[in-house]
């Protein structure tokens, strides 16, 4: 098991974040490509994968929150030094991932009409999504093991293998969407259940091959796995941290979904509207997916500098990077801003779907300095364990801002999508100027492993 660098220094922050950046981009090609083979087909099909893969998003929370805590447990782990109980917080992640990954995907598949017909899914496009969400549910377990094994090869600072192993799922899965959805290269043309099966077989291969690196890495050992006498000294810390984190993304993604309920239910245009905001949330990952880059490595840095006992260089650090990833994106932002209408035609061949991409990213480039520094300031917290303030903070901002807003503006006063995405944009200042009070005077550091094992008689895990 190599020796983990626990530098801070540029240069380390550097090669920690730019692996992880480039990860993100190549998230955003899959989910771009997806989006743009399903324009290719049609409209209908675009807006329907938006409400399947968005939900899909809601119940993955359980993979999120459990990853969450595994985070802070062994970046803390290995800032101590201690590299037994690394390992074992890493099996425990990934035997737990695989467990909740089918336990959620039986329910997903025995409720699925239900959970379509909740989520106001327009009768035209209803047959449409009952085929692709059975297809996404045959994929989820493997999508939590890809996920899981992702974030602990980047909590324990390993981010190449992972960037190899997101390259070679992304090339699988494009020639799979062009080839089995639209018929390229001489290939069977499935249509839209092409790209829900390439999405199946993309991620079985992803998780296939983390397993098998993340073992030859040392980390992932049977000799290492958690036994039930460490689980109940172990357990409760990653719990404490993941339970809040979990509670947080079910309020977050839930917002999201009845944020695509209340524009689906909008009184005109609601099908373009749909689609359009199905292929805004692709380009806005060129932005939000680096962003989650910082995320990641600013959780591991400031759990790394907190295990070791140095709460000072972890909001030093924090600060830092909260700032470069916000000036950062903001420019690439700029740079896309003259070129709305031209990614609106790339992504949709119908004008009014076109023109609602159009209006989502009008609101959304201009929120790019707050939802990113919103964002890396979550794994500030992440890090840190104190996954509380994201759940009051962003369940705050979404359900007592965002969500009531979007449903004043855009079905009483102003009666059509631009209105949500208006009410999208104020809420992201506001959730940022909390967090940001949070991080420069809140005693986050408090719920450091370190520090929270000194005020309990449990014994500490080996």
């Amino acid at each position: 098991m190599p020796t983990p660098d626990l530098s801070t220094s540029p240069r380390a922050i550097w090669r920690l974040t730019w692996p992880q950046m480039l990860m993100m981009y190549l998230v955003f090609f899959m989910g771009f490509n997806t989006v743009w083979v399903a324009g290719q087909i049609s409209a209908d099909v675009q807006a329907a994968l938006g409400m399947v893969t968005q939900c899909a998003i809601f119940l993955m929370v359980v993979i999120m929150a459990v990853s969450s805590g595994a985070t802070a447990a062994v970046s803390q782990s290995l800032g101590a030094r201690k590299m037994r109980r690394a390992q074992r917080y890493v099996g425990t992640t990934v035997l737990g991932s695989l467990g909740l990954g089918l336990l959620v995907a039986v329910g997903g598949w025995f409720f699925g009409d239900g959970i379509l017909r909740l989520l106001m899914v327009p009768e035209r496009i209803l047959p449409i999504a009952r085929e692709l969400w059975q297809v996404t549910m045959l994929a989820l377990p493997a999508q939590y093991i890809y996920s899981a094994t992702g974030v602990m090869f980047r909590a324990t600072r390993q981010v190449l293998p992972p960037l190899w192993v997101a390259a070679l799922v992304c090339v699988v899965n494009l020639l799979a969407c062009l080839g089995f959805g639209l018929g390229w290269f001489g290939l069977p043309a499935f249509g839209y259940m092409g790209l829900v099966w390439a999405n199946l077989g993309a991620q079985c291969l992803g998780a296939l091959c983390n397993c098998l690196l993340l073992a030859n890495s040392g980390y992932l050992q049977r000799r290492a796995l958690p036994t039930l006498r460490w689980l109940k000294s172990g357990l409760p810390y990653l719990l404490r941290v993941a339970l809040p984190a979990g509670a947080a993304q079910i309020v977050w993604q839930s917002g999201y979904l009845t944020l695509f309920v209340l524009v689906a239910s909008l009184p005109t245009d609601s099908v373009n509207a749909l689609a359009g905001l199905t292929a805004g949330l692709r380009v806005e990952a060129l932005l939000f997916l680096p962003g989650m880059a910082f995320n990641m490595t600013v959780a591991v840095l400031v759990g790394n500098s907190l295990g070791a006992g140095k709460p000072e260089e972890a909001k030093r650090l924090a600060l830092n990077l909260v700032g470069l990833a916000a000036l950062a994106m903001s420019l690439v932002a700029a740079l896309l801003w003259p070129f709305r209408r031209e990614l609106a035609e790339l992504l949709s061949q119908e004008p009014g779907t076109q023109a609602q991409i159009i209006s989502y990213l009008t609101y959304n480039l201009i929120s790019t300095p707050f939802s990113i520094a919103s964002t890396v300031m979550g794994g500030i917290m992440v890090g840190a364990g104190a996954t509380q303030y994201n759940l009051m903070v962003y369940g705050g901002t979404f359900w007592l801002v965002r969500l009531p807003l979007g449903w004043l503006l855009g079905h009483l006063l102003w009666g059509r999508a631009s209105g949500v995405f208006a009410a999208m944009l104020f809420s992201q200042c506001l959730q940022t100027c909390i967090m940001l009070y949070v991080v420069l005077y809140r005693d986050w550091a408090r719920f450091a492993m370190r520090r929270w094992r000194e005020h309990h008689t449990e014994r500490k895990p080996a």
